[in-house]
């Protein structure tokens, strides 16, 4: 850092001085621990994870949802294979059909020729009864040399009119069964082919949702494996740090600067030397961001040591923090840096 750069923070620490708060009692709160870590992901919701702990819940979190994941691809696969039996047995079902269709013809080709014949049939007796029609069906009864030949042709002209009556009806219960079988044949194919096309669509749909169910369980395993590297990395670097008698719960990864505690000369750059929480500056003292680090909450700094998050300032925000020195050597000799800041488990 350099010697104009150390003026500015000079001027940064005077600007933090109005957001001292004198007169606060001693910090005796520890602050539930929170911190929203910047890993973007897609699902099932972006990770607020940084300790130890909350990574183990996310990583657990996230097996749940991909858990959750499997059961829903595996529903969608078996109500897919159900939807493709039932579609076959539609198929099988139109097929029936249309061999009753077939036969339907057939027999419609059947009754077409019978009802020729009845028509021809009611044509000659219609032919006969008009030849015999009005008066001369008098003369054709009164014509007879006696009484049992008038009996005779009196029973014969009704025995055609009958049959005559008959062979109209038929042809009229005919021809309705006809179209009704034709009616009810063409509303069941009509039916078929809809439920058939729902069926597809349906199928369609379900097979979508098993690709995009798969697409987010990929994604949930990108996301599991990068949570466990990250928590594995962090693991890993808290082995090579441990300091004896602590224990270390968590990290972040900060933009560090650093300033000059209150001297016994009582005129230096840091005013009054009281912090944010009443505590008087001093080297183990950090001000923080209460947004990312709650205030009171201890931690710990390779290469500075043990620290207290009890101070905070008008440029402390998001991933700033600021470390107290006692000298103001120390603050030039540090300067302006990137480290990593460990979170110790009481």
């Amino acid at each position: 850092m350099t010697g104009n750069d150390c003026k500015k923070d000079k001027e940064y620490i005077k600007d933090r001085r109005p957001l001292r708060r004198p007169g606060l009692a001693a910090f005796s709160l520890l602050l539930v621990f929170i911190m929203t870590m910047g890993i973007f992901l897609v699902l099932p919701a972006p990770i607020g994870a940084i300790t130890l702990k909350e990574l183990g819940n996310a990583i657990a979190k996230l097996d749940s949802e991909q858990e959750k994941l499997l059961e829903e691809i595996v529903a969608s696969e078996t109500m897919v294979a159900a939807r493709k039996n039932e579609i076959e047995s539609l198929g099988s079902d139109l097929e029936t059909l249309q061999r009753q269709l077939d036969e339907l013809a057939r027999q419609k080709e059947e009754m077409a020729k019978d009802i020729d014949k009845k028509k021809n049939l009611l044509a000659d007796r219609m032919i006969f009864t008009y030849k015999y029609g009005n008066n001369d069906v008098a003369k054709f009864i009164i014509s007879a040399r006696n009484l049992n030949e008038i009996v005779n042709n009196l029973f014969l002209f009704k025995n055609i009119m009958s049959r005559e009556a008959e062979l109209i009806q038929l042809l009229r219960y005919e021809k309705e069964e006809f179209d009704r079988i034709s009616r009810k044949s063409e509303e069941k194919i009509l039916e078929i082919e809809v439920t058939r096309a729902s069926m597809e669509e349906e199928k369609v749909k379900l097979e979508r949702d098993i690709a995009e169910n798969q697409v987010l369980l990929d994604q949930l395993k990108g996301e599991e494996k990068e949570v466990q590297d990250i928590l594995s990395a962090i693991k890993s670097r808290i082995a090579d740090i441990q300091p004896a008698g602590m224990t270390l719960a968590g990290e972040w990864t900060l933009t560090a600067t650093a300033y000059y505690a209150f001297g016994s000369g009582g005129n230096d750059i840091n005013g009054n030397g009281i912090t944010a929480t009443g505590l008087r500056a001093r080297k183990g003292i950090v001000a923080v961001d209460p947004r990312i680090i709650p205030l009171g909450t201890k931690l710990f700094i390779p290469g500075y040591g043990e620290a207290l998050a009890a101070d905070t300032g008008g440029w402390i925000k998001n991933d700033r923090i600021d470390l107290c020195f006692e000298s103001l050597e120390e603050c030039f000799r540090f300067g302006r840096r990137k480290i990593r800041v460990y979170l110790v488990e009481d």
